[in-house]
């Protein structure tokens, strides 16, 4: 089985996620920036991963990409993640990278957390993050139970496939 793991990010959270991701998946994984996916043929893949920060704002390239694959990416199955704040709705979180018809034909969906840094973005997203990092007892970073358990459900799946 290939899988394909197409991940956007501002702040490498996505990056990070999906390297975690791929070393849990019992397969062969591909890890793909949206910035280098304009040459990609989402039919060689047998499942599809669409990842996404949106701690700042998500990448316009990121929602193009979907809107124009939205055919294949239905035809096939695929899960979604996002990194954001988990104290926030999963949905809410969700509807910020995805459409509705998307979220809900996927096969699974998650909010991997999301690290802060004070060194990543430009003068007001690093700011940004200065102040959550004063104002927060605890510093946010990537749940790595919910990136086990997103795999253990992609694993479980390709267990029941059958060619």
């Amino acid at each position: 089985m290939k899988i394909a793991i197409i991940h956007t990010t501002l702040t490498d959270d996505s990056k990070k996620s999906a390297k975690i991701l791929k070393e849990l998946i019992n397969a062969e994984v591909v890890l793909i920036s949206i910035d280098n996916v304009k040459d990609i043929c989402l039919l060689k893949y047998n499942f599809i991963i669409l990842g996404a920060s949106t701690y700042y704002k998500v990448q316009g390239s990121f929602k193009k990409f979907i809107s124009r694959n939205i055919k294949t990416l239905l035809e096939k199955p695929y899960a979604l993640y996002v990194n954001s704040d988990e104290n926030l709705d999963i949905v809410t979180n969700m509807n910020k990278v995805y459409s509705a018809e998307i979220i809900e034909s996927s096969i699974a969906c998650s909010n991997f957390g999301y690290n802060i840094s004070t060194d990543i973005g430009n003068f007001i997203q690093r700011r940004k993050s200065k102040k959550i990092i004063e104002n927060n007892e605890t510093i946010p970073s990537l749940n790595k139970d919910k990136i086990e358990e997103f795999a253990k459900i992609i694993n479980e799946l390709i267990e029941k496939r059958v060619d």
